[in-house]
């Protein structure tokens, strides 16, 4: 829904267009994978330099440490010419929206997704989303699920350019609540999993 949610059916974000993705998780790791299968460029940010070379692997054509560049919004518009992300997939939330606002492009699309930054901003920084859309005219757009044809449409897509989920770590059914540590400690790259059935 992030990548082609606001598109007509069968269109996709693709070449000439650049794709931000926070992080790396599983909604983040499949943005990247699908952005790049699309021909998009991406930009990719974690606080790992590890991490960030598994997403170069993917295709990731720019990486950005935000924990060393706290100051990413402008290493992307930096690495965008100035420009500013067509898509953003916003995952920090309340503490990373200003800095998603700060390097959009005009015209471009920041899907909020999550908010594992917390729910509040700073006090410092009342963010006036308001303004903030205006200035950039900015399309916000929040993400929960799709509908059903999107999903059939995505599948088949990953059929097209062979695509893989990244999992990280597949956990029994009774080890749920490992699981749910596992995802909180912000360790994995890619996909948790719950197998549910043997």
């Amino acid at each position: 829904m992030s990548l082609n949610g606001l598109r007509p059916k069968g269109e996709i974000v693709g070449a000439g267009e650049t794709v931000l993705i926070q992080g790396t998780g599983g909604v983040s790791i499949a943005g990247l994978q699908i952005a790049t299968a699309a021909g998009a460029s991406v930009i990719a940010t974690s606080s790992s330099d590890a991490k960030l070379e598994r997403a170069k692997n993917l295709g990731a054509t720019t990486l950005i440490n935000y924990k060393s560049s706290p100051d990413w919004e402008t290493e992307v518009l930096k690495s965008t010419s100035d420009e500013g992300a067509d898509i953003i997939f916003e995952v920090g939330g309340a503490k990373t929206l200003r800095q998603s606002f700060d390097c959009v492009k005009f015209g471009g699309t920041i899907a909020c997704i999550g908010y594992l930054s917390g729910k509040v901003d700073e006090g410092t920084d009342r963010t006036n989303t308001n303004l903030l859309c205006l200035r950039r005219n900015v399309t916000l757009k929040g993400i929960l699920n799709g509908p059903r044809d999107r999903l059939e449409e995505m599948l088949k897509f990953y059929e097209q350019k062979q695509i893989r989920p990244v999992v990280d770590k597949v956990f029994k059914f009774e080890q749920g609540k490992d699981a749910l540590a596992y995802l909180f400690s912000g360790g994995h790259f890619g996909k948790v999993v719950v197998r549910v059935k043997e």
